[in-house]
């Protein structure tokens, strides 16, 4: 019957191109894309803000900010946000296409990796952000004396 036949392929047209989804893929990919957008929103907003919550660490007295709570950003932190955003494009670019069924299931691992490599990123731009790589090292270098054994050996 003709009929019959044109269902069937009408039915075709909704379907995903390469077969259901499984649930545990689904709850991943929501996961996945929580963390990655929490972590994302999280890391350019510090990148903007950092400097106003912490006004006194080494960064502002770097850019010449003294005292206060100034808004001393540094062209640094603005690139680091752009770069993060600009890494993330092609991740939402491939994500939107994976659940619309235009790629293949293989490109799935494609995504995650995209993500991972997006949340690495925003933990090292917050590390540089809130200096957490500098803690318990001085912000000058300490002034040097010559040792006796220096001294002595007449290179003082």
């Amino acid at each position: 019957n003709f009929f019959s036949e044109f269902k069937k392929h009408e039915n075709m047209d909704t379907q995903p191109l390469f077969g259901e989804t499984k649930r545990g893929y689904k709850a991943l990919n929501i996961v996945v894309a929580v963390v990655t957008t929490i972590m994302v929103l999280f890391t350019v907003v510090m990148g903007i803000l950092s400097s106003v919550f912490f006004s006194n660490h080494d960064k502002c007295r770097r850019l010449g900010y003294t005292s206060g709570p100034r808004f001393c950003v540094s062209g640094v932190d603005v690139v680091m946000c752009f770069v993060i955003i600009l890494e993330l494009i092609p991740e939402i670019a491939l994500a939107f296409w994976y659940r619309r069924g235009e790629l293949e299931p293989k490109f799935r691992t494609l995504i995650y990796y995209n993500a991972v490599i997006t949340i690495l990123l925003c933990l090292v731009a917050n590390f540089y952000f809130f200096q957490l790589g500098q803690i318990g090292y001085p912000t000058t270098p300490a002034a040097t004396t010559p040792t006796s054994a220096t001294s002595s050996a007449g290179l003082s």
